[in-house]
């Protein structure tokens, strides 16, 4: 099937099944959609010093009387507890994201709809796609671990500054430091990320559709990336397409609605609160929930059709005009 078909089955079996647009918002929920909301806490102004803007927000957050013992011992503990949650969202995201792919494979081959049974078959694949996805989140973790050290001696160094310690030039080289780090690894991860993109859907796939294990989806994702690069490419280059759409008119209501209501996350955080939870609410889950739906489908269908594992295409593509 070319390119075009491809996309076009895709899109036909996005529209005709709209059961898929409440799994596509249910991946959003648990952090696998991918269509978030910029959050812009308008702290910085033009005439401060940066580290006269972080030591505010800082000790906005922060009690009196609080030394920079302390406030590293509240990172610490708010580290594992990211790390907690974020093995948490890993596997309840997997089940999810398992039954999705389950669900709409079932409904572009058959235009079967089992819910229940998907969501079996995405418990049953939880395990193999969680390791799966860890293996490779290994760069990004390292690097994430070394960005949050540079920020833990970054809020350590304003508080001893704030609280009356040495000169700003503690603070100032911890913000290099941090600054460097995350300069250093930008790129790499970056490069990372972009790879992830267009290899991890046809990893998942294969741990899903497949029955693979862990390392074996990564060998067999990767060997159908090879074989199916230029379309895949192509797929990617779609949905990307649709992410700049979402977020360019995402982006510019949000900045207009903060600065409408003048709300930051210092001056009036309520508000701030509220605003960028409906804000999400809206956009990162119902509209970013349907654009998840889509790419979900426009994968699948592209899976299959590069791996050949689906039924002759003239039966499969029938129940869809």
């Amino acid at each position: 099937m070319e390119i075009g078909a491809l996309l076009k089955r895709g899109f036909a079996v996005w529209w005709r099944y709209k059961v898929l647009w409440a799994l596509g918002m249910l991946l959003a929920v648990v952090g696998r959609g991918g269509y978030g909301v910029t959050i812009n806490t308008g702290v910085t102004q033009p005439s401060e010093r940066l580290e006269d803007s972080v030591i505010q927000t800082v000790l906005a957050f922060v009690p009196d009387n609080v030394t920079p013992e302390t406030v590293t011992g509240w990172l610490v503990s708010l580290g594992v507890i990211l790390v907690v949650v974020w093995v948490v969202l890993l596997f309840v995201g997997s089940i999810v994201e398992g039954a999705a792919i389950v669900q709409t494979d079932a409904l572009a081959q058959r235009g079967q709809f089992d819910l229940n049974g998907s969501f079996v078959a995405g418990i049953s694949r939880m395990v193999p796609l969680a390791l799966m996805d860890l293996l490779l989140a290994i760069p990004s973790l390292v690097v994430g671990i070394g960005v949050f050290a540079a920020f833990a001696g970054l809020v350590s160094s304003a508080v001893e500054v704030a609280t009356g310690g040495p000169s700003a030039s503690m603070l100032e080289l911890a913000m290099m430091l941090m600054l460097g780090v995350v300069l250093c690894l930008l790129l790499p991860i970056g490069l990372w990320g972009l790879f992830l993109a267009v290899f991890r859907p046809l990893a998942a796939r294969a741990c899903v559709l497949e029955g693979q294990g862990p390392v074996a989806s990564i060998k067999r994702g990767w060997q159908v990336l090879r074989r199916n690069l230029g379309q895949a490419i192509v797929v990617w280059l779609v949905t990307f397409g649709i992410g700049l759409v979402y977020s360019i008119p995402v982006g510019a209501i949000t900045g207009m609605v903060l600065f409408a209501t003048d709300a930051n996350l210092l001056t009036s955080f309520s508000a701030w609160l509220v605003i960028i939870g409906l804000l999400n609410l809206i956009f990162a889950v119902i509209v970013g929930g349907l654009l998840t739906s889509l790419n979900v489908v426009l994968w699948t269908v592209g899976y299959r059709q590069w791996t050949m594992t689906a039924p002759a295409m003239q039966q499969v593509y029938a129940p869809v005009r």
